[in-house]
């Protein structure tokens, strides 16, 4: 077959290629490491790299059975290896990241090497470029978790494989071998990858090398054996449901968006070689048509199974579980440009090198949004305030996974007790207010991270109306108020609707029958009487926007049972519904604050959204509403930037 003496002529090279395309990949490949160790010592860890450090145990044993088996959905693999890395080096950022750096770089050496041998060496440096510059590998390469790991074993398995089926050497079969086991120990879908690999190459084998496949797959499943308990108690979890909704019918299209940076030039660069590579393949004749055909299963198998499980079964398609597949789904769009010259091939990678790395740094801000840690953030900006203005005058309220925060206190050896510090995730509203009363001092440190409440920041600000400091983060933000005057305050809130005795604005409607004073309305032995309704893109400038209900409130007693609520409608049906509850028990007739906050973000793919609150009095006991406000608070621009688009930083950006 002629797609043999193909591959025999490129995979039994060490450095397939002429000298041209060899100076070309190392000038891609150094492109690569300078974007990735880019001031690697200020690379912050994420969240899921936070999370894979905090489950390292003391033993190997208990980091298996307490770190992966009981706490993880992902194979051993990289938790046993960090285990061992960490004790042989150090928790520092820069060590724990290299080795994952190192192997996303040598995955773009390996995927060119099966890509030249397969197709040809113009469309082998365009693959190395992209895979050198997207921020899709670059972002995933920097992180100490098993994508890059995945990317590599699996870039292996694929270029040992065509060594082996090139040469027919011993060496390239164990090395394909030994990549089938360490991919199926890495992640769930690197393993899948891993086996269409295998079961595809049984219809490129020669007779005599079937069988000799056959025992390399063997020898992987029994193996991969003892993971096999494991893997059933993590498919008995199902997915990631609990935050990751099921992909709708756009996910393809963003998913496409995504991989471009959201960018017009380097998406329209993309295009162009796409475009020229069905040109060139129509013209000239692309790979071996079962190769063909094999690269579009490799791309496409683990994405339709991903997604269909993530329909039918539950949430796991993200990303980063299918880059793994992309290289050969990229290179399946891309064959064609095997057949470009030598100055062609070099242009092509040099735009779109640049258009890439401009885009990575000007569309995506990756060394911005990417560059700070939400935790950091909060832990450093209450250490900086305590220390400026005392342990007894600054509270610092946690809003966020409380272990991740204590890991870069042990990290930074920051003295237990240094802070004045409350963990408030998931803590009631009446619980938080009642800890801001309490407390004496003058500023109040908010940090919050994704799925924190968003009614925090308004309960704060009630009783420390003054904000002295924002800085918005990727998947979190930090805030300082404070009771007395600052020397610069900030304002990121505006009042759209308000009521009171002195003044109404807004589309409200209060009950004639509801007795009054001078201090407000007085609902009690009423269960309802004051509404707002109002179409909700009246009210805020981004869909990410944040509409806070404020009610206060006062004479009410033990009896009183009463919510402030928030509702989303469209129509007759109600789409949210969030209440903001009076603290239960006992209580002085002093004022109270309720707090709900809603947002467009809330009900993604759905239009004309109307907003309806109102006062529940549902004991019907004493109260009095004394003021209604409704508030709008500046949505955090960066917050989902690793993964959407960044119009721009907003007014309290990470730097």
């Amino acid at each position: 077959m002629a797609w043999r003496a193909h591959i025999s002529r490129y995979g039994a090279t060490a450095w397939p290629g002429g000298p041209w395309a060899l100076r070309a990949l190392l000038a891609i490949v150094l492109l690569g490491a300078v974007l990735r160790f880019w001031d690697l010592p200020h690379l912050p860890y994420t969240h899921d790299e936070l999370s894979a450090l905090s489950r390292l145990h003391p033993t190997l044993s208990q980091t298996i059975t307490e770190g992966v088996i009981a706490n993880d959905t992902h194979p051993p693999g990289v938790q046993v290896f960090e285990w061992f890395w960490t004790r042989a080096f150090s928790l520092k950022e820069a060590d724990v990241k290299l080795p994952f750096i190192l192997m996303s770089l040598a995955a773009i050496v390996l995927l060119y090497r099966f890509a030249i041998a397969w197709t040809g060496t113009g469309a082998a440096l365009v693959l190395a470029t992209l895979m050198a510059t997207l921020q899709y590998s670059v972002f995933y390469g920097q992180l100490a978790r098993p994508y890059a790991a995945g990317l590599f074993t699996t870039a292996l398995l694929a270029d040992q494989l065509t060594r082996w089926l090139a040469s027919g050497r011993r060496r390239a079969w164990a090395g394909a071998c030994a990549a089938m086991i360490a991919s199926a120990y890495v992640h769930h879908f690197s393993l899948l990858l891993a086996a269409v690999m295998g079961a595809s190459a049984l219809l490129l084998c020669t007779g005599p090398q079937r069988r000799s496949w056959l025992i390399a797959c063997a020898i992987a499943m029994a193996l991969y054996l003892p993971n096999v308990p494991i893997l059933l108690k993590q498919l008995g979890l199902g997915g990631l449901d609990g935050w990751l909704p099921p992909p709708s019918k756009d996910w393809i299209p963003h998913y496409a968006g995504y991989i471009a940076h959201w960018s017009p030039f380097l998406g329209g660069a993309l295009l162009i070689l796409l475009s020229a590579s069905v040109v060139l393949v129509l013209r000239k004749g692309g790979s071996a048509p079962g190769i063909r055909w094999m690269l579009l299963l490799w791309g496409t198998i683990p994405l339709i199974l991903g997604f269909a499980y993530s329909v039918w079964r539950a949430p796991v398609l993200q990303y980063s579980v299918v880059l793994f597949s992309f290289p050969y789904l990229a290179l399946f769009a891309l064959q064609g440009l095997m057949h470009l010259s030598r100055n062609a091939t070099l242009a092509s990678c040099a735009l779109l090198a640049a258009m890439a790395v401009h885009s990575l740094v000007t569309v995506r801000k990756h060394y911005i949004v990417t560059y700070h840690s939400k935790y950091e953030a909060i832990l450093r900006t209450g250490i900086d305030a305590t220390k400026a203005l005392g342990r007894d005058r600054v509270l610092t309220l946690i809003d966020a996974p409380y272990h991740m925060i204590d890991f870069y206190k042990r990290h930074w050896g920051v003295p237990e007790g240094e802070l004045n510090e409350v963990n408030i995730l998931g803590m009631p509203q009446a619980r938080v207010d009642s800890i801001l009363a309490a407390h004496p001092g003058d500023q109040v440190v908010l940090g919050r991270s994704n799925g924190a409440h968003d009614e925090n920041p308004a309960l704060v600000q009630q009783r420390y109306p003054r904000l002295a400091h924002r800085r918005d983060l990727v998947e979190g933000q930090v805030l300082r108020f404070s009771r007395t005057p600052v020397d610069f305050e900030r304002f990121d809130r505006d009042t759209v609707a308000h009521l009171s005795r002195s003044a109404a604005i807004g589309p409200w409607q209060v009950d004639e029958w509801l007795t009054t004073d001078s201090a407000g309305w007085v609902l009690a032995d009423k269960e309802f009487g004051i509404v707002f309704h109002a179409r909700l893109d009246s009210l805020v400038l981004c869909p990410d926007d944040i509409i806070e209900v404020v009610m206060e409130v006062d004479g009410c007693d033990e009896r009183t049972d009463a919510a402030v609520v928030a509702e989303l409608r469209a129509g007759e049906n109600a789409l949210f519904y969030r209440t903001g509850e009076l603290q239960a028990g006992p209580r002085p007739s002093g004022r109270a604050s309720l707090v709900v906050a809603v947002s467009p973000s809330y009900l993604h793919g759905h239009e004309r959204i109307e907003l309806r609150t109102y006062a529940h009095n549902r004991s019907k006991g004493p109260l009095r509403v004394r003021r209604f406000m409704i508030l709008r608070r500046d949505a955090n621009p960066v917050r989902d930037a690793v993964l959407e688009p960044v119009p721009w930083l907003g007014r309290f950006p990470p730097e």
